[in-house]
């Protein structure tokens, strides 16, 4: 069992991240259950409900999301679990929920969905790695939500790492948002030339935000925590391609230690 609090005034400063806004009450209880089975792939399992109450000063509800989950955790380090949730929100502002520039929600309008859905990792210590995340249920103005994650990755030890990571939302809202779908697609590879000289590439397309972003990065690690980074980025507009911005940066850092 598992109890946490917080609260947060209204004069706090969360511009470091740590607190999602200002003035408000937390309340996030938890409770669960593990059975150990004494042989088998299976190290641990069992049920799992966890809550998250937010509300105003005056201790009047915002939100509050509620998931139970059914945990199976393997001895190779694997990890599977099926979950049912209830979600409750009334926005604090104006909120458009599909990020495209269509009208928005007023602020005060109060939206309650529930979702279900199961996420599996498979064994960390492959070079082969795979993961996905789902997700199906409610949205904001009783709309409907699907999201699929999938994580796909293959390391040849000890000098190259590949992975790609692949989002999908699908929601179908009321007028005048309708039907939207959004695909991220992130492709990456890490290159470990020595214990000194590290190289990584990584490629974005973003069809929500419209945009298609390659980041590059060298690293020359001279001297312990001291390091020369190049980093090139360039952004275009996908249909038809044409150049957005592109910069380079050079970073040097050097540990003084006295």
């Amino acid at each position: 069992a598992g109890w946490q609090h917080e609260y947060v005034g209204r004069n706090y400063s969360a511009e470091v991240g740590f607190v999602p806004r200002k003035d408000y009450i937390k309340l996030n209880p938890s409770l669960s259950r593990l059975f150990f089975p004494a042989k088998g792939k299976v190290l641990s399992h069992g049920p799992k409900i966890t809550s998250a109450y937010y509300f105003n000063t005056s201790f009047q509800q915002t939100d509050n999301q509620t998931v139970l989950a059914y945990v199976v955790n393997f001895r190779n380090q694997a990890l599977f679990d099926s979950w049912v949730g209830h979600d409750y929100v009334e926005l604090l502002a104006p909120f458009e929920p599909t990020n495209t520039g269509k009208d928005s929600l007023p602020a005060g309008s109060k939206h309650d969905w529930n979702a279900w859905g199961f996420d599996y990792i498979s064994k960390p210590q492959s070079p082969f790695t795979f993961g996905f995340a789902t997700r199906f249920g409610g949205y904001y103005a009783d709309g409907r939500r699907i999201n699929i994650v999938t994580d796909l990755g293959y390391r040849f030890q000890p000098y190259v790492n590949i992975a790609i990571n692949t989002s999908y939302n699908y929601l179908d809202l009321p007028q005048p948002w309708g039907r939207t779908d959004f695909w991220l697609i992130g492709p990456r590879i890490d290159v470990t030339m020595t214990n000194k000289l590290f190289f990584t590439a990584f490629f974005q397309y973003n069809a929500q935000q419209k945009n298609i972003n390659l980041n590059t990065r060298f690293q020359w690690r001279y001297s312990p925590a001291s390091d020369l980074f190049i980093v090139y980025t360039d952004n275009y507009y996908p249909s038809p391609i044409s150049i957005r911005n592109r910069a380079i940066v050079l970073k040097f850092t050097y540990w003084w230690n006295i």
